[in-house]
This record gives C-alpha cells, sequence and structure tokens, in this order.
C-alpha cells in the first residue's frame, strides 16, 4: 500500500484532529503515518488504521534524520520551523492546510475577524486536490476490551476534565458542578494529568488524574455517556471517541477553530468582546475579573441532563 505522511508534533488536542484525513486517505489506498512527539503516538494504540511515527522533542534535529522518506503524500499540518526542517529533510511536494494565522490573530483586536472556522474542515483541505471529505470529524479507534474494562469498574458516568493548560482557559466552577451530578446520583469519573489532579483532589466523583496512559483515558471517554470540559486537548479525544460533550470556552473563542460541530455536543461561551484575548489562552485576564467563564454551573448541569435524556 502507498504512504502518506501527517506531521503534526503537538499539542494533544491538534494531534487528535489530524484523525479527521485517516479514512480519506485509506480509500485512496494509502496508509497514513503520523509524525509526532512523545507521547502523543499512545493515542493510536488500538487503532491499525495507522502508523506512528514517534520522535522526543528534545532530540528533535537527531531523530528527523531516521525519518523514512519514501511517502507518495506529505501533508505539513503544524506549519511551524519544525515541520519546515522535516520538509527539508524530506523533499518533494508537500500539502498542507488554511492556518488563517492572520485572521486568527486579528481576532483577538477586531470582531470583524471573528468568523466562523473549523480545524477539521481546513485540515481537510489540505488534500482536497484528491478527495472531498464529507463532514470531516476526527475518530480514534479504541478496543472494545479497554473500553469494557473501564464500563465493568464504573457504570454507568459521565466524565469531567477540568484541566487546560492557561488559567484563562480553566472553568472555575467543575467542583460545584460534580456536586450536582453526585446529588443527582449520577456518577462523575474525573480525568487529566497530575497537575489536574491537584486542582480537582476534592471534586464529587472518582479522581483518575494522572493515573492513567492516554490511551486509557480515550476508553475511559468512550465509556461515558457524556464528557464535559475546557477549551482543550481532552475535549478533542471526546469528538474522536464519538462521546457527546459539552465545551466551555474562557479566553478563546470559537473563531479560532477548535469548536465543537453541533452534532458533537454543545457549546458553551459567553462571546465577550474581548474574547478572545489571545491566540491559546495564555496569560491572567487583564480585567482581572475572568468574566468569560462566569456561567454558573446550574446552567450547565441542566444542558448536561438535557443532553443525557435524549441519548
Amino acid at each position: 500500500m502507498k504512504k502518506a505522511l501527517l506531521v503534526r508534533f503537538s499539542s494533544l488536542g491538534d494531534v487528535v484532529l489530524t484523525s479527521v484525513l485517516f479514512n480519506p486517505l485509506i480509500s485512496l489506498g494509502f496508509k497514513p503515518y503520523i509524525l509526532t512527539f512523545k507521547p502523543y503516538g499512545e493515542l493510536f494504540s488500538d487503532d491499525n488504521r495507522v502508523k506512528v511515527i514517534e520522535i522526543d522533542k528534545k532530540l528533535f534535529l537527531k531523530e528527523i534524520k531516521k525519518i523514512p522518506k519514501d511517502f507518495e503524500i506529505k501533508v505539513d499540518l503544524h506549519k511551524n520551523l519544525k515541520s519546515l526542517l522535516v520538509r527539508l529533510h524530506i523533499k518533494g511536494k508537500w500539502r498542507s492546510y488554511p492556518k488563517e494565522s492572520l485572521r486568527r490573530r486579528l481576532s483577538i483586536l477586531l470582531k470583524k475577524f471573528r468568523k466562523p472556522y473549523y480545524i477539521p474542515e481546513a485540515y481537510a483541505k489540505s488534500i482536497e486536490d484528491l478527495i472531498k471529505v464529507e463532514n470531516p470529524r476526527p475518530s480514534i479507534i479504541v478496543s472494545e476490551a479497554r473500553v469494557k474494562r473501564f464500563k465493568e469498574i464504573f457504570g454507568d458516568y459521565v466524565v469531567i476534565a477540568p484541566g487546560a493548560r492557561y488559567r484563562k482557559k480553566r472553568y472555575p466552577h467543575f467542583k460545584e458542578l460534580s456536586a450536582l451530578f453526585f446529588r443527582k446520583g449520577i456518577k462523575v469519573v474525573i480525568v487529566g494529568d497530575n497537575t489536574d489532579f491537584e486542582i480537582s483532589r476534592d471534586f464529587y466523583g472518582e479522581n483518575l488524574c494522572g493515573k492513567l496512559s492516554l490511551i486509557d483515558v480515550l476508553a475511559v471517554i468512550k465509556g461515558a455517556r457524556l464528557f464535559i470540559g475546557n477549551d482543550s486537548g481532552l475535549l478533542h479525544c471526546a469528538r474522536a471517541v464519538k462521546t457527546k460533550a459539552i465545551q466551555i470556552y474562557g479566553g478563546t473563542h470559537p473563531t479560532l477553530g477548535f469548536s465543537l460541530y453541533p452534532d458533537e455536543g454543545y457549546v458553551f461561551c459567553r462571546c465577550l468582546d474581548c474574547q478572545p484575548c489571545d491566540l491559546h489562552g495564555k496569560g491572567d485576564c487583564k480585567f482581572n475579573t475572568y468574566e468569560c467563564l462566569d456561567i454558573s454551573p446550574i446552567k450547565i448541569f441542566e444542558q448536561a441532563i438535557s443532553i443525557l435524556n435524549c441519548y
């Protein structure tokens, strides 16, 4: 089978979204390979559709020299200096996607630049000369046995993922939200990394933060009836395993490309004049109010119950 290389080094959510291209490439007779940083390759441990080339970020210049060059299709889904170095190593025709970097940055300053934009659609455009991808959605395969193992432990449950890299993206009322589920008799499982454990140690529910590999986190999310999280990487994991999700925006904004589609769940975004205040949600609130995150946990809980009653 012919080979196609997809380059996306980080971060978690961006790597997950590369999966929108797996099935289209396979339908064209290509085996997808993804070049990424450790440990993101773990995401695809159960997914035999794709081969992973995983490299150590600290040894980048050394390890790119070992990357095979025999790819008929090469797609740069990162478009930064590191991916440029890969392109210099593997010469030939490369495809890329409309990143809209300038427009997205201008959207921080001017509302007129805040238009609909979705990364899955942008990624799909990278191969539109080969195939038109209808309704691009991320998709990662997780083994049924792995999902069953967690279902047997936890039964029916919802997942809360309280973490995000920056404070302006972290919803501050997840503890209250977990209490609302507890009072309703709905089990909560909390996922994230070791840092997320520190901010969620007193939440109501089973706290698995920092205790699982990435593939097991995917399995836990896949087994859930609903996922609730910030505009962060684990939200895209929920999309990829087809678990309905609720996405809570803070300092970022759907115009940056990472919003759920309506068929994937529900989005809470206050869409204030100051949103987005940063491309990635870095820094502190310039007003020191974090008003963008002032969303009642009761409203989120009511929306969650509405979704749970439908599925």
